[in-house]
């Protein structure tokens, strides 16, 4: 969800009605001031076609926080009401909360299978047959969930375009595969919808997976900005492709030149080290990596699909000797993706490693900084 600022409103009002943007401005000043000031006096304010809105009392009450089970006195407090009326309620009513994208080829007779089913428990279903006719309702209207059949043309390019583009990151996706597509063995490159079926599945197996994966992702969404899952048989197009989607979604995650440079680092080293020691560079064995951002960090997970090793005695390494001496242990890698991220971790197993990166920290280094030239010499070497 996108935040409009004061001057795109302005803006608005320069391109429906021509108002010169000095005079938009003013204009909408004088407008909030005038709700604020009779709102101020305890008068509603019902702006016809949008909104009811006053100010009202929350009176003190008696509440138990749900961590502690103590209870305490809530304040009064006074609370801004606004409530939609008219049209505008009309239309949140019907708006994206209804409407599902479904994109599939042209000509598709399952298309009008889906679209009835779902249409007989209330849903609004746009049916389009290219990724720029997704892009452009989606950018319009909106939607709470896409669906992508793999037959439509470009259907891999689509779903990356939404799934790594910030806008649409969260809107969940259900992408619909042949068996010789199917995520769970396919060793192509591909970035993955929240959910997917493999051909042949039942209707009520879609409806039933569309009903989890919104109740999933109402919840998800309070907590990440972005959420983004992709695989990979071992092969180097494939690492080389992965690296450019990492540092394509490092770049638009809001963390700095440096951090973006450091964090890139640590993920070719991770992804190196599952392709070479987890999978032994077998092309027929998966990488998957999930990258999830929120307000203050990134976190990228790794996983390949070997056997795993001991780790514990190489990250304890790496937290208490010099680059060097991690490089004489046979753990210089580890090392490099601890000093590059904030937190490195691996599961127990060991074919699992989870690189954080906080958005804005003083201990963020860069490569160049953290680790000497030597280092990155015999690093090199």
């Amino acid at each position: 969800m996108e935040a409009v600022a004061k001057k795109d409103l302005v803006q608005a009002l320069n391109s429906k009605l021509g108002v010169p943007l000095g005079q938009g401005n003013r204009l909408l000043d004088a407008l909030v001031d005038s709700i604020k000031d009779e709102l101020l006096k305890g008068n509603q304010v019902v702006l016809p076609e949008f909104a009811a809105i006053k100010i009202t009392e929350k009176k003190a009450q008696i509440v138990k926080d749900p961590e502690t089970g103590h209870q305490y006195i809530s304040p009064a407090e006074n609370v801004v009401s606004f409530v939609p009326i008219d049209t505008f309620q009309r239309a949140i009513e019907g708006a994206k909360l209804s409407s599902i994208l479904l994109a599939v080829p042209e000509n598709d007779p399952f298309a009008r299978v889906i679209e009835f089913h779902f249409s007989r428990v209330g849903w609004t279903v746009h049916i389009v047959h290219d990724q720029q006719g997704a892009e452009q309702l989606l950018g319009k209207a909106g939607a709470y969930l896409t669906i992508v059949d793999h037959a439509l043309p470009g259907s891999q390019d689509l779903i990356a375009a939404l799934k790594v583009n910030r806008g649409t990151s969260m809107v969940p996706l259900i992408a619909l595969y042949p068996g010789d597509k199917d995520p769970e063995s396919c060793a192509d490159f591909m970035v993955l919808g929240d959910e997917h079926l493999v051909e042949p599945f039942e209707v009520y197996t879609l409806l039933m997976l569309a009903e989890s994966e919104l109740a999933r992702s109402s919840e998800e969404e309070i907590i990440f900005d972005q959420q983004v899952n992709f695989q990979f048989g071992t092969a180097e197009a494939h690492l080389e492709k992965a690296n450019e989607l990492g540092m394509a979604l490092f770049k638009t995650s809001g963390l700095d030149e440096e951090g973006q440079t450091a964090l890139s680092a640590a993920f070719r080293e991770a992804i190196g080290n599952a392709g070479q020691h987890g999978n032994r560079d077998n092309p027929e064995k998966l990488i998957k990596v999930l990258y999830l951002l929120d307000r203050e960090k990134i976190t990228v997970v790794v996983q390949d699909e070997g056997t795993g090793f001991e780790h514990s005695d190489f990250t304890a390494q790496a937290e208490s000797k010099s680059a060097v001496e991690q490089g004489r242990a046979g753990g210089l890698g580890i090392k490099l993706m601890g000093r590059c991220t904030d937190r490195l971790e691996y599961n127990d197993v060991g074919n699992m490693i989870t690189l954080t990166k906080f958005l804005r920290s003083e201990a963020s280094g860069l490569l160049s900084s953290s680790i000497s030239e030597e280092t990155v010499v015999e690093y090199e070497a």
